[in-house]
């Protein structure tokens, strides 16, 4: 599975810039998106009070300590099961500067969060969100790692929509604690699938000369 000879994930990597840069014009000017309020409201009315304990649990596998225990279990399998050292510095790379990448852009857009959250550790900046951003990095970024050993499409694509799936529901999370708005968590989104793409696409063709040297030296 080649991600950067896919048309489809050059098309989300161009459309994701395009959302971005109109995102981040909008908000930077002190503005939210003509779909913050409706949405963010819309999802704080469909999910009570009684069941923001499950979307703070969901919430920690976005943050430091959560994305922390989980990079550090892929690590061990790529090392152990895969012996896949070109994955595992793509991985990490891609996670820890992805984390710094976010606060960079948060600083520079500097929006402040919404009036009211739940969440007491939420001091930066809010758009892009980092649970989203991250969250995406890391979540995709296994699901790429899992999809690329199996042979069946239909896996590989159940995969992906698990994984999605899971990081929807982090992004979730986040906009009915009222950490951000939901313009942060597509944000978040966006610039995760960009970074995610550039990552993937260096891995790919550092594997592809590892390989070749490889057999070179057969």
């Amino acid at each position: 599975m080649r991600i950067k000879n896919s048309k489809t994930a050059l098309a989300l990597v161009v459309l994701s810039f395009v959302i971005l840069i109109y995102t981040i014009s909008i908000v930077k000017n002190g503005k939210n998106l003509f779909f913050d309020e409706g949405v963010q409201n819309a999802l704080i009315n469909l999910f009570p009070d009684n069941s923001h304990g499950f979307f703070k649990f969901i919430s920690e596998f976005g943050d430091k300590i959560g994305i922390g225990a989980i990079a550090i279990v892929v690590i061990a399998w790529l090392w152990i099961r895969r012996r896949d050292y070109a994955g595992m510095a793509a991985f990490v790379l891609s996670v820890g500067l992805g984390n710094e990448f976010n606060k960079i852009i948060k600083e520079a857009v500097a929006r402040p969060r919404p009036s009211f959250h739940e969440i007491t550790d939420a001091d930066s900046m809010s758009f892009p969100s980092g649970h989203a951003m991250v969250g995406f990095i890391l979540y995709m970024f296994i699901a790429y790692l899992i999809a690329s050993g199996l042979k069946n499409k239909a896996q590989r694509w159940i995969v992906a929509a698990v994984a999605f799936l899971f990081v929807l529901l982090i992004g979730i999370s986040r906009i009915v604690l009222g950490a951000h708005y939901p313009s942060d968590i597509i944000g978040g989104y966006t610039l995760g699938l960009i970074w995610l793409f550039l990552w993937i696409t260096l891995y790919e063709i550092v594997k592809v000369r590892l390989n070749k040297v490889g057999k070179a030296g057969q």
